[in-house]
């Protein structure tokens, strides 16, 4: 996977899959739920994805195929066309997640891996577009305006509504992934 490897320098790497599925008119993008009982990020709505792990990955694009796998059972070829967001940073944990998006006609089949995944969704952008809103969030003596989606399914806030936003803004290239895949 082309790209800077300005990464390396960051502090936590992680990164993350956010697959897109649907007709290129009507377009979904898949979330989970952490489980409860998690260390980190416990409960949180998320896209697939997790930490940079130096002795199994390459690289990112490594780790967002390799945590999706381990977590939903999707397999995504190493080669697969992708559009590459902004990394995002988790203010609480200190993670940095370079966001991959990945775009698939039909929605794989999924096998959540109950250890990491509590439920899982696919949420349309038109719903994401419909539910967004704007929320103060103060956080170490600090006020933050920052997205957030209020869905049909669940609350999605922080670093994966910044990922969120950042794809609907994307969407045309995103959705133009079918096109090239």
């Amino acid at each position: 996977m082309a790209g800077s490897e300005a990464w390396r320098s960051w502090a936590k790497p992680s990164a993350v899959l956010v697959l897109v599925s649907g007709a290129p008119a009507a377009p979904s993008v898949l979330l989970i739920k952490r489980p409860a009982t998690l260390r980190e990020h416990a409960g949180q709505v998320a896209c697939p994805g997790g930490k940079y792990e130096p002795a199994i990955d390459a690289s990112l694009w490594e780790t967002a195929c390799r945590e999706a796998f381990e977590e939903v059972g999707v397999r995504v070829p190493a080669d697969a066309p992708c559009l590459v967001l902004d990394p995002v940073g988790t203010v609480a944990t200190g993670y940095t997640i370079q966001p991959f998006v990945v775009y698939r006609q039909q929605p794989p089949l999924l096998h959540l891996s109950v250890a990491e995944v509590a439920d899982a969704a696919w949420i349309s952008f038109e719903e994401l577009r419909s539910s967004r809103r704007i929320s103060l969030y103060e956080r170490n003596g600090k006020r933050q305006r920052m997205p957030e989606f209020v869905t049909h399914w669940d609350r999605v806030w922080g670093a994966t509504a910044l990922i969120i936003d950042d794809l609907l803004q994307h969407e045309a290239a995103a959705v133009g992934l079918s096109k090239t895949g």
